[in-house]
């Protein structure tokens, strides 16, 4: 079931309300309500709206809006007069026209939210499906790649007793027109070049395009459908590759020399040959669509799980290029790191490791991703509620402490001043009925003395759960033998060489360098970004940050003065596209 709460935020509506409330001039209201519930309002709405009721409004000029995505009703959109507001005080076309341009604006956002979501969702599908298909690929296929079947299946007929000096493999890609056949590998003295010539011909046309069988042409000077495309050439076999009936490719052969030519037992002998690479070549083929499948999924999973919260947006992609422009700077490092060099299968692996760094993300609960306070603003009002009531029965002016205690609960860190006015705070009691309370209860007050940031300690724990998830989950797909500390990179990319990271606590020469490289670029990343509890920092700031953190023996020092050395040439990685797009897939799991 869809619910508008999930696509537009009542933190999000409120500002855009406000704005257009001055475009209906004094006395009016705009609301959003969902069907149970008024989600946001600006202005003052009339005691007779009731969301329940909806579409239907009570008169004098109230105007309602249904709000719905593929035909889903999700809530309205209501302007009308406010409940302090004289009778027909509401100027009807303008309120029309707000309703017009709001309503439009919104629908807009709902649709795209929607979307978003929607993509998240299937996509995260799609990679439980192809994960479980990438596993049964590999169960069922050993050592399948392309090349390397192509070239056994040239050496066979190379060493074969078939009357040929040269020979060339073709596949066809999307169809077995002219103009549509790669030459893959060839062996003998004639060049890829040379053969493409003998594929453009009409006698290999002829061959590929109308029989489901090879031919043999002996005398190729007295076949019409020659046309001299390879003088050099005096003898030709032309075998079409077929797997279960569809056309890959062709195997072709040939002879610079005159004589007995080639026989029907050749022929025969060849297309069983064919018959069964065409098999393995065509499992080849579809296991490397599977492996750029599940790089492109992956790529996507990464988008998915970031954008659950939109100041995330992009992070795992922007790790990946990080750290990967973080490895070639080392790799042209002088001094300390002069003898540690990265390879290209070692720099794809860190590219891949930092796009899947946060994949455990996807057990951790929303509303603890995307908590921007230490209280949700339903516990904020209730306190604000209380507040005011102490404040009639001390006749003082409560709003100022109301405010002090808005600022806190999004403040990024407290001082010894704030944790002292939390717990005075804690101190006042209010009546209510025949109970007296206290303004801040003791949930409240532990919440709000959340030292840092706004997670509670439980939902901390949850947090720091996500790289034992994230490995967890990639364990599953077999691509250890080419990535080797792929996993270990993930696990361990918020341990600290002091021992004071997590999952594990382990410090010193137990973190691989992979996780070293990971950390630096995660934490650079995460302060240059606006999160929940706090702003972006500028640069400097951030590479501040960086350099205390080796001062307190938790960063590896070498990587992070190289990053800091090369933070220019590291940043235009972002713009780069020049990036893997293939992930290599153990074969002989």
């Amino acid at each position: 079931m869809i619910r508008l709460k999930k696509l537009l935020k009542p933190r999000f509506l409120q500002p855009h309300l406000e704005t257009a409330l001055p475009l209906l001039g004094p006395g009016a209201y705009v609301a959003v309500c969902a069907p149970d519930r008024i989600l946001a309002a600006a202005g003052t709405p009339s005691a007779e709206l009731d969301p329940a009721a909806l579409p239907a409004v009570p008169g004098d000029g109230h105007l309602c809006r249904e709000l719905a995505v593929e035909g889903a009703h999700l809530g309205h959109l209501v302007v009308g007069p406010s409940a302090d507001a004289a009778p027909g005080s509401l100027d009807a076309s303008r309120a029309a026209a707000v309703l017009a341009m709001l309503g439009s604006g919104l629908d807009e956002i709902v649709l795209r939210e929607f979307g978003r979501r929607c993509l998240g969702e299937e996509t995260l599908e799609q990679y439980r499906e192809l994960a479980l298909l990438q596993r049964a690929t590999v169960n069922l296929n050993s050592s399948i790649k392309l090349m390397d079947v192509v070239h056994s299946f040239l050496a066979e007929c190379e060493q074969s007793a078939l009357p040929t000096d040269c020979g060339a493999v073709f596949l066809h890609g999307g169809g077995n027109g002219r103009g549509r056949h790669k030459c893959l590998a060839t062996y003998g003295p004639l060049s890829r070049e040379d053969f493409l010539r003998v594929a453009g011909g009409d006698l290999y046309d002829s061959v590929v395009r109308t029989r489901s069988q090879g031919e043999i042409v002996n005398n190729l000077e007295e076949d019409e459908r020659w046309n001299a495309e390879l003088p050099a050439l005096a003898q030709l076999m032309v075998v079409p590759l077929l797997s279960s009936g569809t056309p890959l490719g062709a195997l072709v052969l040939g002879s610079s020399h005159p004589g007995p030519g080639f026989k029907a037992a050749h022929l025969k002998r060849t297309e069983t040959l064919a018959s069964a690479a065409a098999t393995a070549l065509a499992n080849a083929q579809h296991f490397e669509q599977v492996q750029q499948m599940l790089t492109a999924l992956v790529q996507s999973m990464a988008t998915a799980i970031d954008s659950r919260d939109s100041l995330t947006a992009g992070h795992s992609h922007r790790v990946a290029r990080y750290a990967m422009g973080l490895a070639r700077a080392v790799n042209s490092a002088n001094g300390a790191l002069s003898a540690l060099y990265f390879s290209e299968a070692e720099l794809r692996e860190i590219f891949f490791a930092g796009l899947l760094h946060d994949v455990g993300k996807i057990g951790v609960r929303e509303e603890v991703l995307t908590k921007g306070s230490r209280l949700p603003e339903r516990y904020l009002e209730l306190v604000g509620l209380r507040l005011s009531m102490w404040s009639e029965m001390h006749q003082t002016d409560w709003e100022p402490l109301m405010d002090r205690l808005t600022r806190l609960n999004t403040a990024y860190d407290l001082s010894e001043e704030d944790v002292a006015f939390i717990h005075e705070l804690a101190q006042k009691r209010v009546r209510v009925g025949e109970r007296v309370v206290p303004v801040l209860m003791e949930e409240e007050r532990d919440r709000m003395l959340t030292p840092r940031g706004n997670l509670t300690p439980e939902e901390w724990l949850e947090i720091k759960r996500h790289p034992t998830e994230s490995h967890r989950i990639l364990k599953s797909i077999p691509f250890t033998s080419h990535f080797p500390n792929l996993l270990e990179a993930v696990l361990q990319h918020h341990e600290r060489l002091d021992g004071s990271g997590y999952p594990n606590g382990i410090m010193g020469e137990d973190v691989i360098l992979q996780a070293r490289l990971l950390a630096i670029v995660d934490i650079y990343d995460s302060l240059r970004r606006d999160r929940h509890y706090k702003k972006a920092l500028p640069q400097n700031m951030a590479l501040n940050i960086l350099r205390e953190e080796v001062r307190l023996g938790k960063l590896d020092h070498r990587f992070v003065q190289v990053f800091i050395d090369n933070i220019s040439a590291i940043e235009t990685t972002l713009s780069q596209t020049g990036l893997p797009t293939t992930l290599p897939l153990d074969h002989t799991l």
